[in-house]
């Protein structure tokens, strides 16, 4: 018995100190270089990049502590900055039994100084790809978390002096900040917080995000509250609420706000091409579901329109599909200038840029601005979009009450068809084109008008009360440039436009005839009807020239003719009108009156030197108005 006993103890004794052994070594490798060089050609194999870490501690147990010191991961070769990834401590706590199911449970992760430097170089490879990483990439895709439940369990995180930093030379994007968290006095108050700094294509970006700990992630029963605001140039963006799956942004109630100085400056900051606009503010609600981004409840003022409806981003096509259902009870006519690079005027709700444009413009007489239009991003997405303007305020010369257009946007060709616009009582209708898919765009119009009336261009002028008529015509123009100017100066093309019936200012045509005495009779006593039996218009464009042709007005006075061309290049004009007299007239200068100028501020002047008043017997015949504008409309 008693050698047994001293058996036992003996084989109890060296199992002891062979377990001491076993855990002295397990120790010893532990802490020796050669498992920290091993761990580092491990991570270097899974991140392709050479990995150094100057220190590993572990505290074994059920719940491992890990320490890792001074870890650096190189960048690609092409990167700019020396390391993508650097940190001073790496010290988190895991727990063993987990991993045996496949779950990461860390009761604590604590970041010391980390340092990330993501890039993008001008061929668009990316320093954190697939293909610059492979390994990391496929592991990174298998644990990435479809579902909430799915994210790893981390008690608490702890980011001290942390900076992050991006940069992409093609998109001409270089921001960097930093990155912290907060731990909230309160049970469930912890919160991520992230600030960046830098410029996006020359101007200053910057961005707060502000969001709930790495452990309500995994709440799937508590929204994630998360709250983002970001400055780009004077574009502000803003997003405030909660989203029930941060993962896949299912579950939103997040407000959008979208404010600016022109719509258009948002595709550096969001990749999705804006119209130009005078200074807007855009807000709704924000939700996501299956590659499909959807703003609801969109109220958007722009200028000194209001406008309502949804817009709808589809993500699953090879190429983005936007969709747009606008309605508009106020729309300013003029806030839609800026689409054809057009200025909307320096009053009222306009961007300094916009009222420089038109001070210019003013400056210079021209009509047209010579803005470049940044057709190119038309091929980015796809674009199906609707307006119904029920309410138009316009110019009294313009006398726009309504518009109604769908515009669809394939593969970078725009096309508005149909277009129907209420103007002057009447209608104008047809389509518009715009075909951005060449370095050189072109650009077309084809639209009928019908019914409208004459007396509503002249309304707030002095011609308004002796004025009326109905006018039906057509125009179908096609020009190419980059700018509403280039395309105007080489637009081909026709218009025509004819009147039958109605009346016109006294005044206007007495001044057209030179008839001295009937001007000054009208200027004294106010002016009066002259009937009109018909009027024609007829103007062909080439390459931006403008030649009237069977243009006349018949009068019960006299027949006045209108010839010359328009200089769609330089902006000006120069029409001869001249009259045939159809009754006696003392008086009569018997010269053309010149309407010339630049096409924004023409003026009337008398095409003689020393003008000399003769009689006129008159004699000029009637027009045959059926037949005339039979065969002009036909054409």
């Amino acid at each position: 018995m008693k050698r047994a006993l001293k058996i036992l103890a003996w084989t109890f004794g060296s199992l002891v100190l062979l377990l001491l052994l076993a855990a002295g070594g397990v120790y010893l490798f532990l802490t020796s270089d050669y498992l920290r060089g091993q761990m580092e050609t491990r991570a270097g194999a899974m991140t392709g990049r050479k990995t150094t870490i100057a220190k590993v501690d572990f505290d074994w147990g059920w719940t491992t502590r890990v320490r890792l010191e001074g870890v650096e991961i190189a960048n690609a070769d092409w990167g700019k900055a020396p390391h993508m990834l650097t940190a001073k401590l790496v010290d988190f706590d895991i727990r063993v039994w987990p991993l045996l199911g496949g779950h990461i449970v860390l009761p604590r992760l604590t970041l010391q100084a980390p340092e990330l430097a993501l890039e993008r170089n001008d061929k668009g490879e990316l320093n954190w790809s697939d293909q610059q990483a492979p390994v990391a990439a496929t592991v990174v895709k298998q644990v990435a978390p479809e579902e909430r439940s799915d994210a790893p369990i981390i008690g608490q995180l702890k980011i001290d002096d942390g900076h992050v930093a991006y940069v992409d030379s093609k998109r001409k994007l270089e921001v960097d900040g930093s990155v912290t968290t907060a731990i909230g006095k309160a049970p469930g108050s912890d919160q991520a917080e992230l600030k960046l700094k830098g410029k996006l294509e020359g101007k200053p970006l910057t961005l707060h995000f502000i969001g709930g700990s790495i452990l309500a992630l995994r709440d799937d029963k508590t929204p994630y509250p998360l709250k983002l605001d970001v400055v780009f140039g004077s574009t502000k963006l803003t997003l405030d609420g909660t989203v029930q799956d941060p993962f896949q942004f299912k579950g939103a109630d997040v407000d959008f706000t979208l404010s600016g100085p022109n719509l258009s400056d948002v595709f550096p900051l969001l990749g999705v091409p804006g119209p130009p606009t005078p200074p807007y503010r855009m807000v709704g609600k924000l939700h996501r579901e299956a590659g499909i981004w959807r703003l609801d409840d969109m109220k958007w003022h722009v200028g000194e329109s209001d406008l309502y409806g949804t817009v709808t981003i589809d993500q699953r096509p090879k190429r983005s599909l936007l969709k747009a259902n606008l309605v508009s009870e106020h729309l300013n006519f003029a806030d839609l200038a800026p689409l054809i690079g057009a200025s909307p005027g320096k009053h009222g709700n306009v961007s300094t840029q916009q009222k420089q444009t038109e001070l210019q413009l003013e400056a210079s007489g021209d009509l047209f601005p010579n803005i470049p239009l940044h057709v190119e991003e038309l091929r980015v997405m796809d674009m199906d979009v609707t307006l119904d303007a029920r309410r138009v305020i316009s110019a009294p010369y313009l006398s726009v009450q309504a518009i109604k257009g769908r515009v669809k946007i394939d593969d970078g060709k725009a096309d508005v068809d149909p277009l129907r616009i209420t103007l002057a009582g009447g209608i104008a209708s047809g389509s518009m084109m715009l075909d951005a898919r060449s370095d050189v765009p072109k650009a077309g119009a084809n639209l009928r008008f019908d019914g409208l009336d004459l007396a509503a261009f002249f309304k707030g002028s002095r011609y308004f009360e002796t004025t009326q008529g109905k006018l039906q015509g057509h125009i179908n123009l096609l020009g190419t440039g980059r700018s509403l100017a280039h395309v105007m100066g080489t637009a081909n093309g026709e218009a025509t436009l004819a009147m039958t019936g109605g009346s016109i200012s006294g005044l206007l045509v007495a001044l057209a005839g030179t008839d001295i005495i009937e001007a000054l009779l009208i200027y004294i006593t106010g002016d009066h009807r002259i009937p009109i039996s018909c009027a024609t218009v007829r103007a062909t464009f080439h390459q931006g020239m403008v030649q009237l042709d069977r243009t006349l007005m018949d009068t019960r006075q006299s027949v006045l003719h209108f010839d010359g061309v328009v200089n769609l290049r330089s902006q000006a004009v120069k029409i001869a009108i001249t009259a045939d007299a159809k009754d006696f007239s003392l008086l009569n200068l018997h010269a053309p009156v010149l309407y010339s100028g630049k096409i924004r501020e023409p003026h009337f002047s008398i095409d003689r030197l020393i003008p000399i008043p003769t009689p006129d017997f008159g004699g000029a015949k009637d027009v045959d108005c059926s037949g005339r504008i039979g065969a002009l409309l036909a054409e």
